[in-house]
């Protein structure tokens, strides 16, 4: 499977962007800087940017439970009917990821309404080896493609939110994806190997200061 690991948190920015984008899109001072440096910064200054750092950054596993978890807090909004048997196969894929978890994804009542949960689904299926259909011609799947497309299921997401709470929703996401940075929640607890996350303070005992967000009662 084209599955990437996880970055160290002196990582320079445009390793973890250049997974999934242009390193042309951020500017020259900014690529050198160490991962977990610059995260701050752009969470306030850029957030879209951000998500896509946050992206390239995290292990390809770790990278869909993010998104899987921006996911789950859309199932709050009024009217929307959440596409759960989806997001369930996603969750399960990230517990078990493979060639099994990843098939039910083939039969066509497995494609999502929502465009949101459409990437994260794409970003699934693109883990795979090959491109192509053709089992002896084999199309080499960029491993960097399932994180682009994370990171355009998490921005999609927060633009789903209702006006006008999107850019606090945004902000939320960021926060979800530094903390699975952080190694604060894991799908299940002995599901990966402890690592440094992107906060410079990170501490698996300490707690992250609440925004305010109404998702943080969830």
């Amino acid at each position: 499977m084209s599955l990437l690991p996880v970055l160290a948190p002196h990582s320079p920015v445009a390793l973890a962007y250049g997974r999934l984008g242009d390193v042309r899109d951020l500017t020259p001072s900014l690529c050198a800087i160490e991962s977990a440096k610059a995260i701050g910064v752009m969470n306030k200054e850029n957030p879209r940017k951000a998500a896509r750092v946050i992206a390239g950054w995290l292990s390809t596993r770790e990278a869909v439970w993010w998104a899987a978890l921006c996911q789950s807090q859309l199932m709050e909004i009024p009217g929307i009917q959440p596409e759960t048997k989806i997001l369930k196969a996603v969750i399960e894929w990230v517990r078990q990821p493979g060639e099994a978890t990843r098939a039910p994804f083939n039969n066509q009542q497995m494609k999502p309404a929502s465009v949101s949960l459409g990437h994260l689904v794409a970003a699934v299926t693109l883990t795979r080896d090959s491109l192509s259909p053709v089992e002896k011609s084999p199309v080499p799947c960029p491993a960097g493609l399932a994180h682009r497309m994370v990171a355009l299921s998490v921005l999609a997401a927060a633009d789903e939110w209702p006006e006008p709470g999107q850019a606090a929703c945004l902000a939320h996401f960021l926060e979800l994806g530094l903390d699975v940075s952080d190694c604060k929640l894991p799908w299940q607890e002995t599901a990966i190997e402890k690592h440094p996350g992107l906060r410079h303070d990170t501490n698996p005992i300490k707690g992250r200061k609440k925004l305010g967000n109404i998702w943080e009662n969830w």
